[in-house]
């Protein structure tokens, strides 16, 4: 997982994803942007007719772990989401991660037709919240099905219509909308963020895994749908084919998701003018202090503390850390590093105590102090003794303990100031002693270090 930048905190930004639409949820039946409507082959051009074909509803039973007590899972539960199929040779089926993640089982249903299909997982990243799945039974791909395809990032203010089925029904639902901005953005709690696009289309549970139509007549897809703001009207986001083919690639390179790259190092913004000063920066030259190295990275056999790095690969950094991403457009420069791949060479220009250095090195993925995802780099575990509850200290935990994003209000400062925090050993960890099972050999004792 990869470092959070220019904060040393988690960013308190409440982000909701498009969670897949769980069986037992209430259906409302509010006013909403969305156009819910099935597709009669009669009424639509055929063209229209193939490409909606090919997006499928999902239906999931899974068994979530339990970090608040890990030595059981929590209770089974249903959800549903989107999928699409992106290749009929291949038999691949797009989706998001967290629509089929700890799935017990996964089925899949064409519009229009009653039958559900059991589906298999071919490829799960959470951090890129994609997956991969197939359905073996030849019977499923007789029927004409139309590969989508995906287009680079479209415009601003171009179209878009986002498909799905999200809660309110069970056919398939049109939503219609426009390319807001291009941002980077957090695809899961606590992590780092990646290129997405964000769209004024509604998107609701259900709609996770569904496709971002840029042009519906040429069955193109911008992207995937998978999550929106929920403290905010209309502000959704979907996952751009940049992210798209660097999952699609390592997956073809390595039969799995092996994660994004991490720069290695934590940077602030260089606007201020004593601090430009101070480290002798002209007043043509730009870039972003390194302040925070990773002792684990590469980039620490490099890099030193008051470095300014001017560019990246060749792409001037402007002071407040962005790049230019096209016709005026900027992002953060880190969205240079996730498009890499682990083991790839990242080239810096380092103005360094007055005199500029170009840089090498390769770039891996972080391993934070406090791990982030479930099954990306932590699993539940615990150790008793005498009563006494040991946990490893992860997001998940922190999580399940004090109720969703609820715990960056309610844990200690103390927990909260290792959030960010680089491991300096290979295998280290945070323990903490989170409960205590009653038993004579622990009469009277109350303390607890997360409470």
């Amino acid at each position: 997982m990869d470092e959070v930048e220019n904060s040393p905190t988690v960013e308190a930004r409440s982000v909701k994803r498009a969670r897949p639409d769980d069986s037992d949820a209430p259906h409302t039946n509010g006013s909403s942007h969305r156009v819910e409507a099935t597709i009669p082959a009669s009424k639509q051009p055929a063209l229209h007719t193939k490409a909606l074909r090919s997006v499928l509803k999902v239906f999931v039973v899974k068994t979530d772990p339990n970090y608040a007590q890990p030595w059981q899972m929590r209770p089974q539960r249903s959800s549903s989401g989107s999928a699409f199929i992106v290749d009929t040779k291949r038999r691949h089926i797009m989706t998001n991660a967290h629509v089929v993640s700890n799935e017990t089982t996964v089925h899949v249903r064409r519009p229009g037709n009653p039958k559900k299909w059991r589906a298999k997982v071919l490829c799960e990243g959470k951090i890129a919240d994609l997956a991969l799945v197939t359905v073996e039974d030849d019977q499923f791909w007789t029927d004409e099905l139309l590969d989508l395809q995906f287009v680079d990032v479209p415009e601003l203010q171009d179209s878009i219509l986002v498909a799905g089925y999200p809660l309110g029904g069970d056919s398939l639902s049109i939503t219609k909308g426009i390319v807001s901005r291009v941002v980077m953005t957090r695809y899961a709690h606590a992590s780092n963020k990646l290129l997405g696009i964000q769209i004024d289309a509604a998107i609701n549970p259900g709609n996770s895994g569904g496709p971002a139509f840029a042009n519906l007549q040429e069955a193109k897809v911008a992207g995937v749908a998978f999550s929106k703001l929920s403290n905010a009207d209309n502000v959704g986001y979907i996952i751009p084919y940049q992210i798209i083919k660097h999952f699609l690639q390592e997956y073809e390179l390595h039969g799995i998701f092996r994660g994004c790259c991490s720069v290695g190092f934590r940077w602030q913004d260089m606007e201020n003018t004593h601090l430009r000063e101070h480290l002798q920066v002209a007043p043509q030259q730009s870039g972003s202090l390194v302040y925070k190295i990773d002792p684990l990275a590469p980039a620490h056999e490099v890099l030193k503390e008051n470095d300014v790095v001017m560019q990246i690969d060749g792409i001037p950094i402007a002071d407040d850390g962005t790049v230019e991403f096209r016709n005026e457009e900027r992002v953060e420069f880190s969205h240079i590093v996730r498009a890499k791949h682990i083991g790839e060479s990242l080239d810096l220009k380092v103005f360094r105590d007055g005199t500029l250095l170009d840089l090498e090195y390769q770039l891996k993925q972080r391993r934070p102090l406090v791990p982030i995802l479930h099954g990306v780099d932590c699993v539940p575990s615990y150790f008793i003794v005498g009563g006494l509850v040991f946990v490893p200290l992860s997001i998940p935990f922190l999580e399940h303990a004090y109720g969703g994003l609820n715990w960056r209000k309610l844990a200690p400062v103390p927990i909260l100031a290792l959030v960010t925090e680089y491991c300096e050993l290979p295998d280290e960890q945070v323990i903490v002693l989170f409960q205590i099972l009653a038993a004579e050999i622990n009469f009277g004792y109350k303390f607890q270090t997360v409470k």
